[in-house]
């Protein structure tokens, strides 16, 4: 009897730690490994591509000429995630092979070349 009261505190510990495990990341600072800095990171992408959806290069320097990608700037927060990555200790080669994962699915997103030319990048670094 002791031991199946003991078996149930057990499943049911790794079930709560199973469930709490599954929270999603939503910001740089929070991710705990590389692979859930990527996830982030599609996150973004996603933003960003929806930010980008129609426009064209001249949309953008119309809205504002002398810094056309300023809002795709704010949304990336690139040096949020330089420091993320680099307290995490990942290296380039990691991240590149993590996002090739995270960001699939990500071209049929895309609508317009400014978001294809976006995302060029991540879909060369994946080979």
């Amino acid at each position: 009897m002791r031991s199946s009261i003991m078996s149930m505190v057990v499943v049911v510990g790794s079930l709560l730690v199973a469930a709490c495990g599954d929270d999603k990341v939503s910001e740089p600072s929070d991710a705990t490994t590389c692979v859930e800095l990527t996830k982030v990171g599609r996150v973004v992408a996603g933003q960003v591509l929806e930010s980008l959806a129609g426009q064209t290069l001249a949309n953008l320097e119309a809205d504002n000429p002398e810094q056309p990608f300023a809002a795709v700037d704010r949304l990336m927060r690139t040096s949020e995630f330089e420091d993320r990555a680099r307290q995490l200790g990942c290296g380039r080669g990691e991240l590149e092979v993590a996002a090739c994962l995270a960001y699939q699915g990500l071209a049929q997103q895309a609508e317009g070349d400014l978001a294809l030319e976006y995302l060029a990048p991540y879909f060369t670094a994946c080979g």
